[in-house]
């Protein structure tokens, strides 16, 4: 049997680009809090339907096009060659110096800024996950990227860079004349002065971005259908709570259904992760000989703010929609029962448990002490669906419109 070469490699982070990546994949896990229990499915159904293309690290709206105009200026370059990594990363690390140096010459704080990777581009290192990346899904997503090659979707990042060499068609005949392949089709021209190292920039759309955006949301939906997403848009409902009735009022009889089981989910969900946090705390004190009270005394108060929605949750309704699991299924019965019965923590505390060791062995948080001794965390709260990211983005589309 002929040998061969190992072809595995090892890199190394630092605890700090460590550190980074888990707080990316914790808050991209669920609704930006951490998932111990195993919300994320129930999440991404309702959040995907309702706004698709987006994602809780969607800081800012018009990165969607930082990252589009980036491919597009590397196509002009290098279609037909390798994927030209190295000239990626040094485009982005352009624009987000000016970004930066643009929040900075209006005497605002950077941290809040939503410039990505700020913190690494200033120590002129590369950050740990780019831009392009984080939003590359809502360039399929809404049809801002083509599909190309025959795929039948538009490519994922990674099959984009696959396919590099091949976004070059060499014609017969004609002397050998060669066309770049358009990935973004109809895409707003960068604006002038994209390609300079310096100049300010900046996140406001400009109203040829808006309009496109809007456009594209009118088909960004299940087979290209409108999602609620782009009705929410049109009518200009910013209002805090997803549950309000302007948010109501736009959605179809469908969409209705499933926003009423949605909120009774994130409300099942908040008293999950109230009481989880609550065990924890416990165990905590008891190794640590301290007496924390936060999320013992918020507990009581979170049941009696969410306990009707959760107790009109339909299960059977809700896995319908959502195709959850049937651990997941008991465990939302188990935590309703809990809460219909009136019983104190230590009742569901058995069941909470083996639910975080089933999602995460021997990481769970209440078996694991040392994993308890950094634990923080603030008070529970349900399910947003991206909300909060969503509201602001229709914000800057009616901002520029």
């Amino acid at each position: 049997m002929r040998s061969s070469e190992p072809t595995i490699g090892w890199f190394m982070l630092s605890e700090a680009d460590r550190a980074a990546a888990n707080r990316l994949l914790a808050s991209a896990s669920s609704d930006g809090t951490r998932d111990e229990l195993g919300f994320a499915p129930i999440h991404f159904a309702f959040a995907d339907r309702f706004f698709p293309g987006t994602s809780v690290q969607h800081a800012q709206l018009r990165y969607a096009f930082f990252a589009a105009w980036s491919y597009q200026e590397l196509l002009e370059r290098t279609a037909g060659e390798r994927f030209p990594v190295d000239e990626l990363f040094e485009i982005e690390r352009r624009y987000s110096c000016r970004l930066i140096r643009t929040v900075e010459r209006s005497d605002r704080p950077l941290e809040g800024s939503g410039i990505s990777g700020w913190t690494k581009y200033q120590a002129e290192q590369r950050p740990v996950v780019r831009a392009s990346t984080i939003y590359w899904t809502a360039l399929r997503s809404w049809g801002m990227a083509s599909r190309v090659a025959g795929l039948g979707e538009p490519p994922t990042e990674t099959q984009l860079r696959a396919l590099w060499p091949r976004l070059e068609v060499r014609e017969d005949g004609d002397e050998g004349k060669s066309t770049t392949l358009d990935i973004f089709k109809g895409l707003p021209p960068a604006p002038p002065g994209w390609r300079n190292k310096t100049g300010a920039l900046g996140f406001a759309l400009r109203a040829s971005e808006a309009e496109y955006l809007r456009r594209l949301w009118g088909r960004a939906g299940a087979g290209g259908t409108r999602p609620l997403l782009s009705r929410l848009t049109e009518q200009g409902v910013t209002t805090e709570s997803l549950w309000s009735s302007s948010v109501r009022r736009a959605a179809t009889s469908s969409e209705h259904h499933a926003l009423t089981l949605a909120e009774r989910a994130a409300a099942v969900a908040c008293i999950a992760r109230a009481a989880h946090s609550a065990l924890i705390e416990r165990k905590r004190n008891e190794d640590r000989k301290l007496e924390e009270h936060r999320h013992s005394d918020a507990l009581p108060g979170l049941i009696e703010e969410h306990q009707d929605k959760a107790l009109d949750l339909d299960v059977p309704a809700l896995r319908k929609e959502t195709n959850i699991d049937d651990a997941l299924v008991k465990f939302i019965e188990a935590v309703i029962a809990w809460v219909r019965e009136g019983k104190p923590l230590e009742a569901i505390a058995a069941t909470i448990t083996a639910r975080e060791r089933d999602l995460k062995d021997v990481r769970a948080y209440l078996v694991n002490e040392q994993r308890r001794r950094d634990w923080s965390k603030g008070i529970a709260s349900p399910l947003d669906y991206r909300w909060p990211v969503v509201r602001e983005m229709i914000l800057r589309v009616r901002e520029a419109t």
